[in-house]
């Protein structure tokens, strides 16, 4: 084993608890999930600190994505509250893509692929 190498860690339940409390005091927040984490860093995948670093969502993995959060005012919210499952569309068709953990609701197409990866 490698130090610094951290492989195999599902954080899905860091992310769900994070969008769940949505609106709510980030200090609280921030403190809540830090105390059940083994490091803050994963925390810091979806909320940013700075308007900067702001994303409408993160990919996390390679067909997994979630809202991108931000903190203002002392409160966790979202970069983009309007974004769903139907906002995005699949980049290949073999794979079971999820936003928040719900599954994309456009199909693959083609032409979009090419598009993103050109």
């Amino acid at each position: 084993m490698h130090a610094n190498v951290h492989r195999g860690r599902d954080y899905t339940p860091l992310f769900k608890f994070l969008l769940a409390n949505v609106g709510k005091s980030w200090n609280e927040i921030y403190s809540e999930a830090a105390s059940r984490l083994d490091r803050p860093e994963p925390i810091f995948w979806l909320v940013a600190l700075t308007e900067r670093d702001r994303r409408e969502f993160v990919r996390v993995g390679e067909s997994s994505y979630y809202s991108g959060l931000y903190v203002d005012d002392g409160l966790l919210l979202r970069v983009n509250p309007k974004l769903g499952p139907s906002s995005l569309a699949p980049s290949c068709k073999c794979c079971t893509h999820t936003f928040n953990g719900v599954r994309f609701t456009q199909p693959f197409r083609l032409a979009d692929s090419a598009l993103e990866s050109g």
